[in-house]
């Protein structure tokens, strides 16, 4: 039984594009920043209002900036905002350019997240397609990151130093 659930989760990671990772089994949260690894920015809501855009920021240290990881059960999470206590989600589906936003947690696959290859990737669950990856789409102060078929290029790395 054991090989076989290696094998389907084996499976699962090469046809979504992303690399699972072991994520603590239900662990505690953590505090955060979300650091794009390409341009050094933090991710943080436009505003605090419900279903407004994740942009991307000099990193100021704000709680705007932190971000608790809750650990769900098969290596995903919410990623739930320090200031607004929203979850970061994606409304409309896994397409190139889908809007990220937040909303009020809810057990829903719009707010699944997990980290891919190299632990740096932040792919979306949306739907259950794990094929997209948050991006930053340049590297000015406010842009609004959003999804993209996950390639592991550098707009799609994240670190994740503790808030």
């Amino acid at each position: 039984m054991r090989k076989s659930l290696i094998a389907l989760l084996s499976a699962a990671a090469v046809t979504t594009g992303i690399g699972l990772t072991a994520a603590p089994a239900l662990a505690e949260s953590q505090i955060v920043k979300l650091v794009s690894v390409q341009n050094g920015k933090c991710l943080q809501p436009k505003t605090m209002a419900e279903g407004d855009v994740i942009i991307q920021q000099t990193c100021n240290g704000t709680h705007a900036q932190q971000w608790f990881i809750d650990y769900l059960p098969r290596n995903k999470m919410h990623l739930r905002n320090r200031a607004s206590g929203y979850c970061m989600e994606v409304r409309d589906g896994a397409y190139n350019g889908a809007r990220v936003d937040q909303w009020g947690c809810a057990n829903i696959s719009n707010e699944n997240w997990t980290f891919g290859i190299g632990n740096n990737l932040l792919g979306s669950g949306i739907s259950g397609t794990w094929s997209h990856c948050v991006a930053t789409p340049g590297s000015q102060d406010g842009l609004a990151v959003e999804l993209r078929f996950c390639n592991g290029n550098s707009s799609q790395l994240w670190s994740r130093p503790a808030g």
